[in-house]
């Protein structure tokens, strides 16, 4: 699939009329806009985040299992699960039921096999990952207009970003989750445990514009050796994320009973779901950096291949 719709990146013209001079403020925002929004089918970004959900699925309960194995040897059970409970202040009711009781299912397993399926997840966990990214590099060349990495660079590339966003993950993880556990020890007023709850958050989104940072700057094959650590796209990612987060939540709670149509395999539908929607916003977000780059260049808002 990968290969086809690189192949597919140098058809794509998206270019609108009449765009020819440099625009700035709202008129490029104006057609940065219309631009990403034609870019949404003539890219492929549906196609594309649908394949970084589906390896991000294959990704996810092997990375728990390994999580878990590592974390085991730190600490006990009961605190795992006040950690991961946590999680679904941040996770749509049915994705953070389906990976608690995985999560459960993984804690009550004997050490022994704990350590082996630790090892083996791994493995898995950074293959299915890898694979993941790499499927978000295809996007982002596509709506850069780029032909992909040789095939041992994008290989490398992907990897690296793979272990390096794992980390970011990680991270902005521990910022949320990890942070109340701790600060539950330490007697705070009213005041400073409000302020602190707000730091935590922010540094999870600034740990969150990091990570979009690196794959947008590393991700597609581009020759701009420019890091923007905060752009635009990155954070309408972010704001899109946690607004259809909460929507989806919203909806599974009223109005998607997944379970009644998919039976039991519902909650995974609907984590695959919500994977989706983590994936397109994040090549959204790509796509209006671009798009806004062009249209302050003054350049055909296009897709089209470039060397």
């Amino acid at each position: 699939m990968a290969s086809d719709l690189g192949a597919d990146a140098s058809d794509i013209d998206l270019t609108v009329p009449g765009h020819a001079a440099g625009k700035s403020g709202l008129a490029a925002w104006g057609t940065a806009l219309l631009a990403v929004w034609r870019q949404v089918a003539e890219a492929n970004m549906g196609l594309v985040a649908a394949g970084v959900a589906f390896f991000s699925m294959l990704s996810l309960f092997p990375g728990l299992a390994a999580i878990i194995a590592i974390w085991g040897l730190l600490t006990d059970n009961d605190a795992i699960l006040d950690q991961i409970d946590l999680l679904g202040q941040i996770l749509p009711g049915d994705v953070f039921r389906l990976i608690e009781l995985q999560a459960t299912k993984l804690m009550n397993a004997g050490t022994d096999t704990l350590g082996w399926t630790g090892l083996l997840s791994l493995m898995l966990a950074t293959w299915s990952a890898r694979s993941g990214v790499g499927a978000l590099m295809l996007g982002l060349n596509m709506i850069h207009g780029r032909q992909r990495r040789k095939n041992i660079r994008h290989y490398m590339t992907a990897l690296l970003l793979t272990v390096i966003l794992f980390g970011v993950t990680i991270i902005a993880l521990a910022s949320v989750v990890v942070l109340p556990v701790i600060l539950a020890f330490i007697p705070l007023d009213l005041v400073a445990t409000l302020a602190i709850s707000a730091v935590r958050w922010l540094a999870a989104i600034a740990v969150m514009l990091f990570g979009l940072a690196l794959l947008y700057r590393y991700g597609p094959n581009t020759r701009d050796d420019r890091m923007r650590w905060v752009t635009p796209g990155a954070g309408l990612a972010i704001a899109l994320w946690g607004v259809a987060s909460w929507g989806f939540s919203v909806y599974l709670t009223n109005f998607g009973h997944y379970n009644e149509v998919y039976g039991s395999i519902g909650a995974a539908i609907a984590l695959l779901v919500w994977l989706f929607v983590s994936a397109f916003v994040v090549l959204l977000g790509a796509a209006l950096n671009v798009q806004l780059e062009r249209a302050r260049k003054g350049q055909p808002s296009g897709a089209q291949a470039l060397p």
